[in-house]
């Protein structure tokens, strides 16, 4: 991982959920860059996955029926200029009501694996009923758990 995408998931306050990462099971038997290559292209793909149901949440406009599909159970949501938002419980409360959206498209541009963790920005776009654009980036800190591969921290502006 680059000194530059440290920095910045460190000052998300989110370098300590990493510290104590280590490697999982989906993890072994790989040997050399090949297999690291298949193991983050596998990851991507479960991720943009992941990715792919969320927004349809939003476009049905029930993304609090998701949030058990999307997130970790003690995720962190970091909405710009707001309080951040702990957990299924209260990220789903947050999300009650949202109206559909006419668009919602979140791109990953760059992807990094570490054990358990996953890093990834990129950019989103998404369209209310009304018309209104809205666009920006986001960094999120993916993780695996039993289940999946989950959102676990994630902020946008």
């Amino acid at each position: 991982m680059n000194k530059r995408f440290r920095w910045l998931v460190a000052a998300a306050g989110l370098f300590a959920a990493a510290c104590g990462a280590g490697s999982d099971a989906g993890e072994a038997g790989r040997s050399g860059a090949a297999g690291r290559s298949a193991y983050a292209a596998a990851v991507r793909t479960e991720i943009e996955a992941v990715t792919r149901r969320w927004e349809a949440s939003l476009i049905a406009g029930t993304p609090e029926a998701a949030v058990a599909e999307v997130f970790t159970p003690d995720a962190v949501r970091l909405p710009s200029g707001e309080p951040a938002v702990r957990g299924h419980e209260a990220i789903a409360r947050a999300l009650e009501g949202s109206a559909p959206l006419l668009e919602a498209r979140f791109t990953i541009d760059d992807l990094e694996v570490d054990g358990s963790l996953a890093f990834a920005n990129g950019t989103y776009r998404v369209r209310g009923p009304d018309g209104t654009e809205l666009s920006g980036k986001f960094l999120e800190v993916w993780k695996r758990t039993a289940a999946r591969w989950r959102i676990h921290r994630v902020m946008w502006d």
